[in-house]
């Protein structure tokens, strides 16, 4: 499993600018923010790429995650950090954060809920450790386009610190009723001349616009912000004939 080794994934998502995503982070607290934040909670963190930067912006850092190897590379690389960043072992599912929050985030689509229950349960859980006023950013989460069209087939080859990976996402519809998608991550190493071979199968319920509008506007404890395009706050996603790489924010209330 690809997850299970976390400097190959780290490698495969050496591209992003962890720089400029954590001031985008902050740019949204400073603007939409009810509350003054002085701890994150990232929900599904992998090797907690954002930590770092996150702290030299004052905020102390909680990262939840399910699998321990990732954990586990995460709190030594950031062990330097005062204060040390946290880690929770858990399902995105039901999770309890142990304290209080004053902003939360996923990256990336990586919202694994495969039912209308899963959903309530996870933003119950957010709602539970997320201060009033505080903000969940959902980053690629919400479906404004096809989920077969938007990345089905796409292959990356990057290469950091000597480590080569070339990745190929796909996507295969299981039930449309239900909404239900596989989504199949193909990842080839070459690791100084180690060449290795990956493949992980998720399985994901895709949440649409009206859907999550609806889903959030029945709750009591969460209000709509707004969605963008692109992590660009001048591009809300109406009126956009195309929406790319699409954010979410809803404020704890």
């Amino acid at each position: 499993m690809i997850y299970d080794h976390p400097r190959y994934y780290e490698a495969a998502f050496s591209f992003r600018d962890a720089v400029r995503e954590s001031a985008f982070l902050k740019a949204c607290i400073d603007r939409f923010s009810g509350v003054e934040v002085q701890r994150v909670l990232e929900i599904a963190c992998g090797h907690a790429p954002h930590a770092e930067t996150l702290a030299s912006h004052g905020l102390g850092y909680i990262g939840l995650d399910n699998n321990s190897n990732m954990l586990a590379y995460a709190a030594e690389k950031l062990q330097h950090l005062q204060p040390p960043p946290e880690f929770i072992e858990g399902d995105m599912v039901s999770f309890d954060c142990h304290r209080d929050v004053e902003f939360a985030y996923v990256m990336l689509g990586s919202l694994y809920l495969n039912s209308l229950e899963e959903m309530t349960s996870h933003f119950d859980s957010v709602a539970a450790c997320l201060k009033r006023g505080g903000l969940y950013f959902l980053d690629w989460c919400v479906q404004f386009t096809d989920p077969l069209r938007s990345c089905d087939g796409n292959e990356v080859v990057i290469e950091s610190d000597g480590i080569r990976t070339r990745s190929r996402f796909d996507i295969r519809l299981i039930d449309s009723a239900a909404q239900m998608y596989e989504e199949v991550w193909t990842m080839k190493v070459d690791d100084h001349g180690l060449q290795k071979d990956f493949q992980t199968t998720e399985t994901n319920r895709a949440i649409f616009p009206q859907e999550f509008r609806l889903f959030i506007k029945d709750r009591d404890d969460f209000d709509m912000v707004g969605w963008w395009c692109d992590w660009d706050l001048n591009r809300p996603v109406e009126g956009q004939s195309a929406v790319d790489r699409p954010f979410v924010l809803i404020k704890r209330i």
